[in-house]
């Protein structure tokens, strides 16, 4: 049985068009996408202000509730504040215990080389904090 040129060609068209469109989506999903490690870190304020609007669209809060929510939030900002201030010393001496402990066990390069790992550490928290 003869096919007609017409045919072949539709054929050919289709399988063309078939492996074009396995190798869109072939490459599509296997394409690696830049990942960046670095995200824009919200400020305290845009994310208080992110979670009251969903408990007010989620909860359904009235004006009323959500005055009182944003008083219990305040005052649990504030306990937090007092708690982290004083139990800074503490927080403060454990980790010079620590930078003492693993000093003394140093040799004199390794220790030259601790200090500069704490250094950029240090640098990179500050700069982290910097936003919030």
């Amino acid at each position: 049985m003869k096919r007609s040129s017409l045919t072949i060609g539709l054929y050919l068209l289709l399988v063309f068009a078939g492996g074009a469109a396995v190798g869109g989506f072939g490459h599509r999903l296997y394409s690696v996408k830049d990942v960046s490690a670095t995200t824009n870190r919200k400020t305290p304020e845009q994310y208080r202000s992110a979670y009251m609007s969903e408990m007010k669209q989620r909860l359904q809060l009235t004006n009323v509730q959500a005055v009182d929510v944003e008083k219990i939030l305040d005052a649990t900002r504030d306990r937090y504040r007092e708690f982290r201030e004083r139990t800074k010393p503490e927080m403060e001496k454990l980790q010079s215990e620590q930078t003492t402990g693993i000093r003394g066990i140093l040799s004199d390069t390794q220790m030259l080389e601790y200090d500069k790992m704490r250094a950029e550490r240090d640098a990179k928290r500050k700069q982290g904090s910097s936003g919030g």
